[in-house]
């Protein structure tokens, strides 16, 4: 069986697995020999890892499911939802907006050779606004939730529009290192490479950055990432994993330092280890990841990044060696220039070079402040709160 896990027009990931046996692998050719030249090399390959690397299924576990479900969801008045983020985004600023509403319900069933046979039903509303103003200024503002009943349209609509007005106000800065503080849709969006750099299955394939970093430090005290298997607003929650494994809640960094890598039964075995209930189709995985709230108000934050940039949101992030965890991405809608706690105006045409071990020890305050998020970019829902971090590098694409 072959499983595409990420395909654009830059690179294709691609699982094989056969008997047990799984293996990964890339290729930056995308014509039709390099895939197949891809597919050869797996095949390859899986000849030749052994079968005593991989361990029988569990038996079932027990199953409490935390009643985080509204089987409503598809009869709510979504018109409404819209009009109320639009109608706010307006009133903030924006001469314009759109966006898009995700409503769903989801029932996940698991059968498998030992036994394990269970059902989970799970909702999800998820609501991402973008607002414009003056042509290219424009701003992001996003709620999710397990239910509608507690989405916050007004406040995406307002988020959107305020940031659309702000980014109106546009000014050039030079190339060089800056304080940035990364709005939670930034942080959502490294903390997720957390989750997926901690997966056993990415240290034993040689792709991680946490690769022999266990019970080492690799971020301030001030810093800690659980992964909840189910957790309210959750909507990456589940009562197993593809194992029929129970979920739960563990710290994948508490304090700083790199507690656990997340483990299916396989690289559990492989790791002399215990599964931690996080098993996908083919590698471990976390389900939803929350940094708990620092001791900051987003306005001191704000002043002690003295000479700054406050990023409202990114994307293209693309890794350029994912051992190391070196990364660009490109400030997506207002990336505001902040002076002494005041936002002064905003810049455009900026990419952020840096890695992720830099950013999590460069991590100067963490805010009360959170919320969750989750969009095409950050794939892994994760409660985030906003985040100084010192000392990183911005250039400029062209």
């Amino acid at each position: 069986m072959a499983i595409v896990e990420r395909s654009d027009d830059e690179l294709v990931e691609l699982y094989m697995m056969r008997s047990g046996r799984r293996v990964l692998g890339s290729t930056s050719n995308t014509s039709i020999d390099g895939l197949r030249s891809l597919v050869d090399t797996l095949d390859s390959s899986l000849s030749v890892v052994p079968e005593s690397s991989h361990a029988p299924l569990p038996s079932p576990g027990a199953y409490k499911h935390n009643g985080d479900v509204d089987e409503g969801i598809l009869h709510v008045d979504a018109r409404g939802i819209v009009e109320e983020a639009i109608n706010s985004s307006l009133s903030s600023g924006a001469s314009r907006a759109a966006g898009v509403l995700k409503l769903g319900l989801l029932n996940i069933r698991i059968r498998t050779s030992s036994g394990v046979s269970s059902e989970d039903v799970r909702s999800y509303a998820l609501l991402n606004v973008r607002s414009f103003r003056d042509g290219d200024a424009s701003g992001q503002g996003l709620t999710l939730s397990t239910t509608p009943r507690r989405l916050r349209p007004d406040i995406a609509g307002s988020t959107a529009g305020e940031y659309a007005e702000r980014a109106s106000k546009n000014c050039e800065i030079d190339e060089g290192r800056y304080n940035l503080i990364l709005s939670p849709v930034v942080v959502a969006d490294i903390i997720q490479y957390v989750g997926w750099a901690s997966s056993a299955y990415t240290v034993s394939t040689g792709f991680s950055f946490l690769e022999g970093m266990l019970d080492r430090s690799i971020a301030p005290e001030s810093l800690t990432i659980i992964d909840h298997g189910q957790i309210v607003d959750g909507v990456g929650s589940r009562m197993f994993d593809d194992e029929g494994v129970p979920t739960r809640s563990k710290s994948i960094v508490e304090r700083g330092s790199l507690k656990t890598y997340l483990h299916n039964s396989s690289t559990a075995k492989e790791f002399g280890s215990s599964t931690t209930g996080n098993a996908g189709l083919i590698e471990p995985r976390a389900w939803n990841l929350e940094v708990p709230p620092g001791d900051s108000r987003l306005e001191e934050i704000l002043r002690e990044a003295g000479r700054g940039i406050m990023v409202t949101s990114n994307w293209y992030t693309r890794f350029q060696n994912f051992r190391t965890g070196e990364y660009s991405t490109l400030p997506r809608d207002a990336a505001l220039v902040v002076e002494d706690g005041d936002v002064v105006c905003s810049t455009r045409g900026i990419r952020i070079s840096s890695s992720i071990p830099h950013d999590l020890s460069s991590i100067r305050l963490i805010s009360k402040e959170r919320m969750w998020v989750k969009w095409w970019e950050v794939e892994t829902p994760v409660l985030a709160p906003y985040i100084l971090v010192e000392d990183v590098i911005i250039t400029k694409p062209w």
